[in-house]
């Protein structure tokens, strides 16, 4: 059994190329990842005009609509941990403690009076 933690936040997961091993982060964890999507392009080619559709960035420089949350284990805290990654490709962004944090989709409104 490992005992260290073979993810690290602001690096790519699974290391090391991240998300099907197209990607790389030649200046190390906390930097772009390359490729980076189309920004723009000429309109008398098949390249795409612009990918930063998402509704979020992450600091990995990708656009996405929405996270992708993995299950890990943090061997620091001895318990489950969800990576919240990039969903192109892999970028730890944060993690919630425990994993069920992650999973937590109820709401329940605060009365101000």
């Amino acid at each position: 059994m490992p005992d260290s933690n073979d993810w690290e936040i602001g690096a790519l997961y699974p290391a090391p190329f991240g998300l099907n091993g197209l990607w790389s982060q030649p200046g190390g964890p906390g930097t772009l990842v390359y490729p980076q999507q189309e920004i723009g392009g000429d309109l008398l080619s098949i390249k795409p005009f612009n990918e930063f559709s998402g509704i979020f960035r992450a600091p990995c420089g990708h656009s996405m609509n929405q996270p992708l949350v993995q299950r890990e284990y943090d061997y620091d805290t001895q318990s489950s941990v969800a990576l919240i990654c990039c969903a192109l490709c892999g970028y730890v962004v944060y993690t919630l403690e425990p994993f069920e944090a992650a999973l937590n989709t109820t709401y329940q409104p605060q009365l101000v009076v």
